[in-house]
């Protein structure tokens, strides 16, 4: 009786749920104030004090945060979200490894917000989920190594202002016009 009830509204609440997960992406795609406020956010960072003397013990591995416009339009949408993605998943742990290093109070709410943008921007691409019809393989460029909490504040902002910015609003282009958001 009522716990076939509650286990069949359980079962559909789910899968709402999980049909709503793949439409999260769209909504924030088609509104350009969410990627401004995440630029303007980066931007602020990398005015807020932080210990600027402070070197790590060992260089840690960045993404490339350099931008040739002609040769990334040349590249599929699947090429652009994948090496994104790849560039934020090191960028991320770059993030979780300087936060082991840091002693200092007011650096670490710094980190705290590199990291949870960067997986909220992993989150959504993987959403995207972006087809691949290029067969072209990509290599990443090499990574930079980055010494202080500046080089990653500075990594983060290129990135947020450079490559993310641009596919988003390519994205934001096609899918809100087609969806008429």
């Amino acid at each position: 009786g009522s716990l076939t009830t509650y286990c069949f509204l359980l079962l559909v609440t789910c899968l709402v749920q999980s049909r709503l997960a793949k439409v999260v992406p769209w909504r924030p795609l088609c509104d350009t104030r969410v990627m401004d406020r995440y630029i303007r956010e980066a931007k602020d960072l990398l005015k807020a004090p932080c210990n600027q003397t402070f070197r790590f013990p060992n260089a840690i591995p960045l993404p490339s945060t350099g931008l040739n416009l002609r040769v990334w339009r040349s590249k599929s949408k699947h090429m652009k979200n994948e090496e994104i993605k790849a560039g934020l998943i090191m960028l991320s742990n770059a993030t979780q490894t300087a936060k082991h290093f840091i002693a200092n109070g007011s650096t670490k709410p710094l980190l705290d917000t590199i990291y949870r943008n960067t997986r909220t921007f992993i989150h959504i691409l993987q959403l995207m989920d972006v087809p691949d019809t290029s067969n072209r393989t990509y290599e990443l460029a090499r990574p930079l190594m980055g010494r202080t909490v500046q080089n990653l504040l500075y990594t983060y902002t290129r990135l947020m202002c450079g490559k993310i910015n641009i596919f988003y609003r390519e994205m934001a282009e096609e899918y809100c016009k087609m969806r008429k958001w």
